[in-house]
Parts: structure tokens; C-alpha cells; sequence
């Protein structure tokens, strides 16, 4: 029997634009059956990622067009035909780089999950070079481009999770390394209590005096430290983990409204307003592929 498949399509509605048409769409599919494994397919025109990170690896496949994005305090160009991969907490933006916009096909893998498929395997994951985030000529294009068309079709579970592997494990013999521990770890200690205190109160109202003095330093020298060594603001980060609690509840079908004020936002709007920003489509897009 084939595995069901989720999909949400395009931000705007109905399906996805055809080759030559400037439209924006883009659309995430999962499957309930491949746990810890989101897929993103987009072409985006004008469409610009805020700073943000994914508590997943991304790996890109850029089929049209060229992706331009900032990581590690450096900046790329991924092109037609590129790969390109960034590991998962790692701060980052995206945008298109090209007159006919950007294609490409992502995929968001857990830490976790990557490592339990290459359980065994020679190839093992590290942290990139700056370097090895993007590969210009690809030997993961073939693989990758045949898990994104098993996640397409109707195709068996077996058929499906096999696809995933090749694709990983091309990945993992490609790049130098793409794994992060699950929560960043900054080398000053202040401001990783800091990271712990949001991540242990995701949708809590915190002051700016409080995690100040979780983290043992004046209001002014966290705010400082702690962009400088997170790469944004502690309400920016507050900001994401709100909306991956956010895509967690979405997921399991929880409304948008209740999933707005439990996570911590204004209203609905303002739950909408930041999802699209940091994810590439609107919340009620995403609860559609649960």
C-alpha cells in the first residue's frame, strides 16, 4: 500500500506555477511515515527569508534561477545546478539572486534523524566549512532530485525511505559535514543560560531584566553578547522558537487562532505575519499538511 502523503501547495492557492510563468508559489509536504523529514518546493520572485534558523539540517537543491543568502556572517550564491546546505540552528537569510527568481527544492532533516540513517555508514557529518556550504557542480543533484519525486508521487513507504537515504548519504560523502548540536552553544557561559532559560520558556513573557539576570550580566552587556555571539537579539530568538512551537502544534492540527495565543502572539494576524516569514508559507498552509 502506497505511504500517504501530505502536501501543502502554494502560499497564494491552487497549484504550482509552470515553467515560464512569473508566479510565486511554494508548497511543504510530509509524510507521517518519514518522522523528523519536511520537504519544501518554492519558486519564490520577491520573497525574502528574515534572519532565522531551523531546528533541522537544510539542504537545497537549486533548480532555477539563484539563491543569494547570508550564513555565518558570510555570504553566498548558489545557482541553477548548485547544492547547498546549511546546518540546523545555524542563523541565516535567503533570497532570490536572479531576474526569473529563485527554484529550488529543500529539504529539513533532524540531527537526529540524519544520524540514524547513517548509522554504520562510512561517511559521517561534521561541522562545514565555510567552503562546503555551497557545491557549484553536485554529485547529490541525482539523488536528491530522486527523493523529491518519490515525495511527489504516490510511492511505497520502502520505496519513499529509501529515497531519503541516498539522498543523505550523498550529502554526507559530499560536504565536509553538516550535523550541530541540538541547541547552540555560544563559549560564554552567561549567554548560554540565557539560551537555556528561552528554550525552557519558549512562549513565556520574559523581560529583558529577567534573562539578564539568569544570565548574570547587566541588561545592556547581554544584549550585546548575546547578539554578537547568537547572531540576533534574544526576542528574535524567543521569536523562532515560538514558531517552531508553533509548527509543532499546526502539525498535530491544532487551529491557528488557539495555536496563536498558546504560542505567545498577538492574535492570529501577528502569528501569520511572522510564520511566513521565517517558514516560506502561512500557517494555514502548513496545518493543511499535517
Amino acid at each position: 500500500m502506497a505511504a500517504r502523503r501530505t502536501t501543502v501547495d502554494r502560499v497564494t492557492g491552487g497549484v504550482p506555477a509552470r515553467a515560464g510563468r512569473a508566479r510565486e508559489w511554494s508548497r511543504m509536504l510530509r509524510d507521517p511515515l518519514l518522522p523528523g523529514v519536511e520537504v519544501l518546493h518554492a519558486h519564490f520572485l520577491r520573497y525574502r527569508y528574515a534572519p532565522h534558523w531551523h531546528d533541522a539540517v537544510c539542504v537545497a537543491l537549486v533548480g532555477r534561477g539563484a539563491a543569494a543568502f547570508d550564513c555565518a556572517r558570510q555570504q553566498y550564491l548558489a545557482p541553477a545546478g548548485s547544492a547547498f546546505v546549511i546546518p540546523a540552528y545555524e542563523i541565516h537569510t535567503g533570497e532570490p539572486a536572479a531576474p526569473d527568481g529563485l527554484g529550488y527544492d529543500v529539504l529539513y532533516i533532524t540531527p537526529d534523524r540524519m544520524a540514524g540513517l547513517l548509522e554504520d555508514a562510512p561517511a559521517r557529518l561534521g561541522s562545514p566549512a565555510p567552503a562546503d556550504v555551497v557545491h557549484r557542480r553536485t554529485a547529490v543533484a541525482g539523488p536528491l532530485a530522486g527523493f523529491h519525486r518519490a515525495m511527489t508521487t504516490p510511492a511505497p513507504p520502502l520505496e519513499r525511505e529509501h529515497a531519503l537515504l541516498a539522498g543523505v548519504v550523498a550529502v554526507a560523502r559530499e560536504f565536509s559535514g553538516v550535523s550541530r548540536p541540538a541547541v547552540a552553544s555560544p563559549e560564554h557561559r552567561a549567554v548560554q543560560r540565557a539560551l537555556d532559560y528561552l528554550h525552557a520558556h519558549p512562549t513565556a513573557a520574559i523581560t529583558l531584566r529577567e534573562l539578564a539576570d539568569v544570565a548574570g550580566l547587566s541588561m545592556y552587556r547581554l544584549a550585546r553578547t548575546f547578539r554578537a555571539e547568537v547572531g540576533m537579539p534574544p526576542y528574535g530568538y524567543q521569536l523562532q522558537l515560538r514558531v517552531a512551537e508553533a509548527k509543532r502544534l499546526l502539525a498535530t492540527g491544532r487551529s491557528i487562532s488557539r495555536t496563536a495565543l498558546e504560542c505567545g502572539f498577538y492574535d492570529q494576524a501577528h502569528l501569520t505575519y511572522q510564520f511566513k516569514r521565517y517558514v516560506g508559507v502561512t500557517p494555514g498552509a502548513y496545518r493543511r499538511g499535517s
